[in-house]
């Protein structure tokens, strides 16, 4: 009775796991909202980023472009860039290949590192490769930390596959093609060591009992008979192995040296990559206080500033883990491309007013919007290092921009 209640619960939980995938969702993105909030908000500054053509046939290129500030608030617990990072571009599948990446006009075809506080320009250049519809961002790869994730749009690409093109010239002015460069010998390579491991387990799967059976065989009948395990014919044809292995991998060499005379190794060093220059300073900042209201959803700064400019300055935009709360009375029209943007076109609201020349006042500044929410970042209260870090962004009267980061202790209000 026992037994078949045990074997039905069996079967039932077998059903059960069966039907599991019928109810999930296809995950179409790339799991921004499963970085930690802190991570998310004290690593990249990503802004000004743009993803063009979206719409794009097979062999076309899309431009990704923009900048990027690397936080002072960068958690202590983790790699930091100033150390070893890589641009990268995240693209689910190889849908497209990049054809270029650079960082304020230097290759980044190697890694390298960036400075803490201070702005770069990158461009990526990607080729359209396969059709169908993708979710493409700018990557930052931190060696010992994992990648940072950027801003993120839909791309649709259309075409086919089979008139994909990806040729290159090499320094020796042979054209050569990508896709299939040194495929046949990869496959006869492959092919060969298949067979001789396949030879080599058929040879000691021949006999009956295996290996294991005949060792427990003879531990059953004692150590008078250990010897019989390994045979004398077994140790030559090991050996006869173990030659035409070193045969074949050193005729290996010698024919990928006549095939490939001219070879150039992987290189390992970093680039340096300098920095733009800074932006002209017209503010001192200081963070009050800065809270979040859960119920509302609503985070607010206190801000004293210092206008050092001879120009009224208004706060047009807040930016943190790559979502943006715009002040609609200083850039009004902003609206999201699509569901997935992360914008609030009327999301931020100032109190204070414009900063005067030469004036320091204090001003309160509300992001709200349900992104907090949707994006996982009201978990940051949870975490035993509650620091927030976000770009604020001013504008003078003729519309010139001026960024500066922001970031500390943040405090949860439940009322």
């Amino acid at each position: 009775m026992f037994k078949k209640l045990f074997k039905m619960q069996w079967v039932l939980l077998a059903m059960f796991a069966t039907m599991l995938p019928l109810g999930s969702e296809v995950a179409f993105a790339h799991g921004e909202r499963a970085q930690q909030a802190g991570l998310r908000m004290r690593t990249m500054n990503w802004f000004d980023v743009e993803i063009s053509p979206v719409n794009v046939q097979v062999n076309d290129v899309v431009t990704i472009k923009g900048k990027f500030n690397p936080s002072t608030w960068w958690p202590d617990h983790m790699a930091s860039i100033e150390e070893s990072a890589f641009l990268n571009v995240g693209v689910a599948g190889p849908a497209f290949v990049r054809i270029d990446s650079r960082v304020n006009g230097i290759p980044m075809i190697r890694s390298t590192s960036f400075k803490l506080g201070k702005t770069y320009e990158f461009e990526i250049k990607i080729k359209a490769r396969s059709p169908g519809r993708y979710h493409a961002h700018p990557v930052m790869s931190i060696e010992g930390a994992g990648p940072i994730i950027g801003p993120g749009t839909w791309l649709e690409v259309g075409g086919s596959q089979d008139d994909f093109v990806n040729t290159v010239e090499t320094l020796t002015g042979e054209t050569i093609d990508l896709e299939t460069y040194g495929l046949t010998a990869i496959i006869w390579t492959h092919s060969f060591w298949l067979i001789v491991g396949i030879a080599w387990l058929a040879y000691w799967f021949r006999k009956t009992p295996v290996i294991m059976p005949r060792y427990n065989k003879i531990v059953e009948e004692g150590e008078r008979r250990a010897g019989e395990l390994i045979t004398m014919q077994d140790m030559v044809v090991s050996f006869l192995f173990f030659v035409f292995t070193l045969v074949s991998i050193t005729g290996g060499y010698f024919w990928a040296q006549n095939e490939y005379p001219i070879t150039t190794p992987l290189q390992t060093s970093k680039v340096v990559v300098p920095v733009l220059a800074d932006q002209e300073h017209v503010l001192d900042i200081k963070v009050v206080k800065a809270t979040y209201r859960i119920p509302g959803r609503s985070f607010k700064l206190d801000l004293e500033v210092t206008n050092l400019s001879d120009r009224t300055l208004r706060v047009g935009e807040f930016s943190t883990a790559n979502i943006r709360f715009i002040n609609k009375d200083v850039q009004p029209g902003l609206t999201r491309v699509d569901k997935q943007d992360l914008i609030a076109p009327d999301g931020l609201v100032v109190e204070g007013g414009a900063i005067l020349p030469g004036q320091t006042t204090t001003i309160s500044v509300y992001a709200d919007d349900a992104l907090w929410e949707t994006y996982r970042l009201t978990s940051l209260i949870y975490d035993p290092d509650s620091r927030f870090a976000g770009m604020l962004f001013f504008f003078d009267e003729n519309g010139e921009r001026f960024h500066y980061e922001v970031g500390g202790a943040m405090l949860p209000e439940f009322t």
